[in-house]
Order: structure tokens, then sequence, then C-alpha cells
């Protein structure tokens, strides 16, 4: 039944995918080409030391998600979400296009950081997502959202492998402050959501042994918040891993005068499989226990990893990436949705705020070890790595969900709808 922090969910839904599609599509539109910036612009020609530049390019931009998104997610909390996607919208359309003229890669790497403090727009759409759409809608409302990111990601690949090739780096960091403030209008056009009363609703007697398990110096929040928080910690440091390097193995295929065409056109492809497993994983999340999509999921992109790693075929590698992205691109929303069950709608937005901070926290983990990985073996020793580490996700993964599912808040309240459809048939077969 739709209430006052339901009723618009489907407006906010389309606007929010509208808007991420469109900062997606900005931001990749320059991102995935920084390694061939360095190369061109600074004369950084060697493998390792460029690979070294790149991961702390990216663990600045991590860095500062981690620091301000809890911020900005509190912040949300107090003044609403629609304040925070249209401070990150237009503030970082104003710091982007600065990229495009330093003169030293610290400059870029300063920048990096700036652009990313001010950003967090993704998190905030996440976070009006979840405070308005109804809880039985919330893994398709975030698969749907999800597949934004996928799509404008594609778009931006494609946008930024032509520009560059065709224009240079200058103009592609202005088409991604174009985007990104053309989002920002999409956002004002965006119901934000009432806010919830600080008084505490009556508890269940079981959802009331949650307060055994408070915490004085962190943030009260319950076991199994904190469960899926180190969980979204531990997967983006697995996800992140190999992912500023993609341009670097397609340079090692092709050679550098077209590497980052194809890395836009690869990256294009890769993007596609991702939306359409938004879409199908999206809609699994509100039907079968989490668990029962991870595992098989999460097996064929390791899969997919080990194929990466020792290819010499272009084609080989955009097939096999663009499969890996369908079986785990859209993993994420299954994760908040179960961080969003078990959370109470009144501390959502701090929570999601903290929860982009695990995970840009994982990102900065994983940008310091790829990075001294790559020093060592290589690009294609980072691959190797990451299907390594895909596997080893896979218990970790299984266990930490079923441990956070079994908590008594979640129990108390989170809809599951794989037990009402066991209930509903065992009614019939009583009947």
């Amino acid at each position: 039944m739709l209430n006052d922090h339901t009723r618009h969910w489907v407006r906010n839904m389309i606007l929010m995918w509208i808007s991420q599609l469109l900062v997606m599509s900005g931001f990749d539109a320059a991102m995935p080409f920084i390694p061939q910036l360095l190369r061109d612009n600074f004369g950084m020609i060697d493998e390792h030391s460029r690979g070294v530049c790149v991961a702390i390019f990216t663990f600045a931009g991590a860095m500062a998600y981690a620091i301000f998104c809890p911020i900005w997610g509190s912040l949300s909390d107090r003044f609403g979400v629609k304040i925070m996607l249209l401070r990150g919208s237009f503030l970082t359309a104003f710091f982007f296009p600065l990229m495009g003229y330093v003169t030293q890669p610290w400059m870029l790497i300063g920048l990096r950081f700036l652009t990313a403090a001010c950003a967090g727009t993704t998190a905030a759409a996440n976070i009006l997502i979840v405070k308005t759409a109804p809880e039985n809608k919330q893994g398709f409302a975030l698969g749907f959202v999800g597949t934004a990111v996928w799509a404008g990601a594609m778009l931006g690949h494609v946008i930024g492998g032509v520009v560059v090739d065709l224009y240079g780096y200058k103009t592609t960091f202005w088409v991604c402050a174009i985007l990104y403030f053309i989002s920002g209008i999409c956002c004002l056009f965006a119901k934000d959501a009432p806010k919830v009363p600080a008084v505490k609703p009556p508890l269940s007697t079981q959802a009331a042994k949650i307060h055994r398990y408070r915490k004085g110096v962190l943030p009260g929040f319950t076991y199994g918040v904190w469960i899926m928080l180190t969980l979204m910690l531990i997967y983006c440091f697995v996800r992140r891993f190999e992912g500023p390097y993609v341009s670097m193995l397609i340079e090692l295929i092709t050679g550098p005068e077209k590497a980052a065409f194809w890395t836009g056109i690869i990256g294009a492809f890769t993007c596609v499989g991702a939306v359409l497993s938004g879409l199908f994983i999206g809609y699994l999340a509100d039907k079968l226990k989490p668990q029962l999509i991870l595992a098989p999921t999460l097996t064929l992109a390791t899969i997919c990893l080990v194929i990466m790693s020792i290819t010499d075929n272009l084609i080989v590698l955009g097939v096999v990436r663009t499969l890996m992205f369908f079986f785990s691109g859209s993993l994420y929303p299954i994760l908040q949705k179960l961080l969003s069950a078990a959370t109470p709608q009144r501390k959502r937005g701090k929570v999601f705020g903290w929860s982009t901070t695990f995970g840009n926290a994982g990102a900065m983990l994983a940008t310091v070890f790829s990075g001294y990985t790559i020093f060592l073996f290589g690009t294609r020793g980072v691959f190797w790595a990451s299907a390594i580490l895909t596997a080893i996700l896979i218990p970790i993964s299984l266990w930490a969900m079923r441990k956070a599912m079994n908590q008594p808040y979640y129990i108390a309240h989170a809809e599951k709808p794989w037990e009402k459809k066991k209930s509903e048939e065992k009614t019939e077969k009583e009947a």
C-alpha cells in the first residue's frame, strides 16, 4: 500500500534513472582513459610506473568518497536527499573541466579528490529510492536504477572513446561537465522523501533484542547492518581490483595507437551485459534468496576473469568481459536490498552514506594492492589476482548474508517473499 513515503516512488525511480544515466555517461566519458592521458600528456610510457600513478589517482577518488559520503548521508536524513543530489551534480559539473588544464600528475590527482568529495550522486539516488519505494519493490527499483549506471557507463565509454580519439582529453572533460549539469536539472523535479520523526516506533519483542547490540563509540547500527557494511567493503575491494587497468590490457593486445578507441567500444559492450543483469537480477532479488543468485553468478564471473587474464584476442576479451559484467555487474543492488531490510526507515540515509564509505574503503584498499600487484607482475597479474579474489568472495558472501539474515531486526521486519510463497503453497496443500 502506498503512503506519504512511497506514493512518488515510480516518478523518483524514473528521474533517478535519467539522472544516473547522465552522471555515469559523463564520468565514464573521462575516467577509463586516464592511463592514456598520463601517457600522452605527461610522457608516462612505462607500464609499471603508469599503473602505480593510476592506482594513486583511483585511491584519491575512493578516499574522498569514503570521507564525505557519511557526511552527505547524515545530512540527507536531516535536510532531505534532493538537496544532496543537486549539490553533487552542480558542484561536480563546475570542477570536472579543470582536469583538462592541469600540467602535472599531482594536480590531476588533487582534482580527482575534489570532484569525488563534491559528488556522491549515486549514493544519494539510492538513498532516495530506499526511502520512497515500497519494501517489496526495492530490489526491482534498485536494480532498475542500477541499469542506468551501467547504461550510462556504456554511453560514456562510446562518447569518451570517440571524443578522445577526435578532439582530445580537454573536450572530454567539458562533455563530462555538461552531462553532470543536465543531471542536476533532472533532479530538480524529484520528490523528496518526507522526514521520519525521531521518535522510535514500538518494536516487537524479537526486534527489541537489537538494543543489546548498540555500541557507544560507533554509530548505533545493528549487527546485521555492520555485517552487511563489512561485506560491502570486501565486495568493492574485489570488484574494483582490475577495473582501472582495462585500457592497459587492451593496449597490450592492440598497441597504443587505438587503445582509447577500443577501450570505449569494449566498455560499452560490457555495460550492455550489466544493464541486462540489473533488470534480471533486480527482479530475482525480490523473489529468491540472495544466496541462490550470488553463488553461481560469482563462480561464472571468476571463470571470465581467468580467460581475460590469458587471452591475446580483442574479440575474446570483449565477449568474456561482457559476460563477466552480466554475471556480477548487478550484485550490488542485492547487497543494498539486504542492507535496507536490516535498517529502520529513519536511519537509511545515514546507513547508506556509511555503506558508500565502506565500499570506497574497499576500493581504496583495492587500488593499494592492485597497484603493488601491477608493479610486481604487470597488467595480466592484476587480472589473475582479481580472479582469485572473486573465487574467495563466494564463501565469504554466503556466510555473511546468512549471518545478517539471522539477526533479530531483519527477522522481525524484512519482507521475505520466498517464505511467503512457501507459506501460500503450504496453505493450498492443507486446503
